[in-house]
């Protein structure tokens, strides 16, 4: 991640078991990963603990438990394949993200119906978007939760053959239900103006592509 620098404030919103969060804080960020899935903590940490990592922060408050004070002014706030998950979905959650004016806002989702009406800031420009298909597991506590990210998936109720097709799929493994699925994955990194005003253009111009380096 060439574009993110050693001693940047970084929130990762819904880190998972730190795909993101702990490369980050290996080069010498100040990351917080908010998860609040104790199962994807106590992964997180495992990871941590492997690495060696002790000055990751972990937050378990949801997206929409966090105050708007909390985390004003970072650097960068990332969510990965997690705010179109969140009870008010992805538009909602990525207007959020705007209020607490980072510098850089950096989206990784799954596409589905209505993706394409991202809403647009009038204080953050989109330097990057990047569409590419991928092999994706999911992992599920519960069958409620398979059900309730299916038909969020397919936009709509899910018919009986559908549900057959689902129920297939699921395989048990470490206490949790997984399905295997393919899917379009879009990512977008948006830059604040008024920063990159102040800073004299430090983001501006840069190869967006070397942020998945």
């Amino acid at each position: 991640m060439d574009n993110v620098e050693p001693g940047w404030r970084v929130l990762d919103i819904g880190s998972g078991n730190g795909v993101l969060s702990l490369p980050l804080c290996a080069i010498g960020c100040e990351v917080t990963a908010l998860e609040p899935s104790i199962g994807m903590r106590n992964l997180l940490f495992a990871e941590a603990f492997a690495r060696g990592m002790d000055r990751l922060k972990v937050d378990a408050r949801t997206w929409e438990e966090v105050p708007l004070h909390a985390y004003r002014n970072l650097d960068l706030i990332m969510a990965c394949n997690s705010l179109h998950l969140t009870e008010q979905g992805l538009a909602h959650s990525l207007n959020r993200i705007f209020k607490f004016n980072p510098r850089v806002v950096f989206l990784v989702s799954e596409l589905y119906p209505g993706i394409e009406e991202l809403p647009e800031h009038e204080d953050y420009t989109l330097r990057f978007n990047e569409y590419c298909e991928t092999e994706s597991s999911f992992a599920y506590h519960h069958i409620g939760e398979v059900l309730d990210h299916w038909t969020f998936k397919k936009g709509g109720k899910l018919s009986d053959p559908e549900l057959r097709d689902i129920t297939k799929t699921l395989a048990v493994q470490d206490d949790h239900l997984w399905i295997k699925d393919s899917s379009t994955v879009g990512m977008f990194w948006w830059e604040s103006n008024k920063m990159r005003k102040r800073d004299g253009g430090m983001y501006g111009g840069a190869c967006m592509e070397s942020v998945w380096k």
